[in-house]
């Protein structure tokens, strides 16, 4: 009966608890929904591919033209500036019988799709030359028994030689030329062919903890302050709310750029990621998402009544800033999606990262992104003032 009693008073207890009930419930069918439509890849999803105008082969490229995989796009230059500047997967030279292919591979997943269709063309190229060649070989051999027989015929006649029956021209061994072989050579702005997972996603990842960790602990670090009743404690002093978001922004904010380089530091030299842009831009951009994640924690600490109500939020708060931050390539994505996609912070944040470290690009490619997440960092600093009004009520 105890143990009844026992099950009874928590079952009322998780009734009377809508937060509890509909995270447990509710929660994963949003996000498991949600995954379904990002990993759905739409079937006009096409890759953009630069010829420079110095290729010779017309066969190739227009069989590369007609590929519906392919966006191919006409280009100088197969530079990195040039790669970058029109968003190609891969930039293609193709002179006589080989073929230069430089490719961006900031996305393994581009790269692949790329060399498989060009592999796939090229293959497809060479087969219709070796035809060409065999047809052309076989209708030489058939004029030239079809002349010998023709020069037997009148010199017998000629001579005054019955011929009973057409000389048998068979058994003659024919030799086919083989057509010129065309080779692929491939190069690579980032990485190599070799690219691991760590690298490929190194830019997704450090945004992705750096972000998590700052929002988790001094999240939690906050509500533990409210709870414990030190911040109801300062609300009704004469200090104002501004300087207190203010207090614990810079507070907080020194732990979060403490953690920030010490994560950054470790891939960058212990896991060895790859960087090559300027690696100052790569701090600048994580510690305005570290602020960012302390700004959200913030707000979301003002709703919480405990640590364990504050780690119900993140679900619901984290769980989509990741799935739309660069794990999944928002380019596939549906358009509705990508409307999502753009007012997440950590989609801002991690295309700017992306430009740097695997593109080398610099403050003039990146400071739209940049300039977006400093309006955010403003905007939930002026939520977060809000909020301490409405605890101070209270």
């Amino acid at each position: 009966m105890r143990t009844k009693a026992i099950i009874k008073r928590i079952l009322l207890q998780r009734r009377g608890d809508v937060r509890s009930l509909a995270l447990m419930f509710i929660a994963p069918l949003i996000i498991l929904t949600l995954l379904y439509f990002l990993l759905q890849i739409p079937s006009n999803v096409t890759y953009r591919v630069g010829i420079d105008n110095r290729s010779s082969s017309t066969a190739l490229v227009n069989q590369l033209k007609k590929s519906d995989k392919l966006e191919i796009i006409q280009i100088d230059n197969n530079q990195r500036n040039t790669i970058n500047k029109k968003n190609l997967a891969a930039a293609i030279v193709i002179t006589d019988n080989k073929v230069d292919v430089t490719y961006a591979n900031t996305d393994n997943s581009k790269t692949q799709v790329v060399t498989s269709l060009l592999a796939m063309t090229v293959q497809e190229i060479q087969g219709k030359k070796t035809q060409a060649t065999i047809e052309d070989t076989i209708k030489s051999v058939i004029a030239s028994s079809e002349a010998a027989v023709k020069s037997v015929s009148e010199a017998a006649v000629k001579s005054g030689v019955k011929i009973e029956q057409v000389p048998n021209t068979g058994g003659t061994t024919v030799t086919i030329p083989k057509p010129a072989t065309v080779s692929i050579s491939s190069h690579y702005l980032y990485g190599n062919s070799k690219l691991n997972p760590f690298s490929s996603l190194a830019p997704v990842l450090v945004v992705v903890f750096v972000f998590f960790f700052v929002f988790l602990i001094s999240g939690i670090s906050l509500v533990g302050e409210r709870s414990s009743g030190t911040l109801t404690r300062q609300l009704v002093t004469p200090v104002k709310r501004s300087e207190i978001v203010l207090g614990y922004t810079v507070a907080y904010g020194l732990l979060a750029i403490a953690q920030t380089l010490i994560i950054l530091f470790f891939v960058r030299y212990v896991l060895g990621m790859e960087v090559i842009g300027n690696f100052i831009w790569v701090i600048v951009i994580n510690l305005i998402l570290a602020i960012i994640a302390l700004m959200f924690s913030l707000l979301l600490s003002a709703v919480a009544k405990n640590e364990f109500q504050f780690i119900q939020f993140i679900p619901i708060a984290l769980v989509p800033q990741v799935l739309f931050s660069g794990l999944i390539n928002v380019d596939t994505m549906e358009k509705p999606l990508q409307w999502i996609a753009h007012i997440m912070p950590l989609y801002y944040g991690i295309d700017a990262l992306t430009k740097v470290v695997k593109q080398g690009m610099g403050f003039t490619d990146i400071w739209f992104n940049l300039l977006i997440l400093v309006l955010i960092a403003v905007i939930l600093y002026g939520l977060n003032v809000i909020a301490l009004k409405e605890l101070r009520r209270t």
